[in-house]
């Protein structure tokens, strides 16, 4: 079981961002360094998904 996450831009997924580590602390780090990426790439109308994969 993975957690992983799905970039919204104006109600469409647009990719999905697997970190490569799944502890916390680790994967906390990994989205604040993204979401700086994230909104630089499509603005500030980004929305993002936590869901896991089996």
């Amino acid at each position: 079981m993975h957690i992983v996450f799905d970039v919204m831009v104006d109600g469409k997924k647009t990719e999905t961002l697997r970190p490569n580590k799944q502890k916390l602390q680790d994967i906390r780090a990994f989205m604040r360094e993204e979401a700086v990426r994230l909104i630089r790439k499509y603005g500030s109308n980004v929305y993002v998904n936590r869901r896991f994969e089996y």
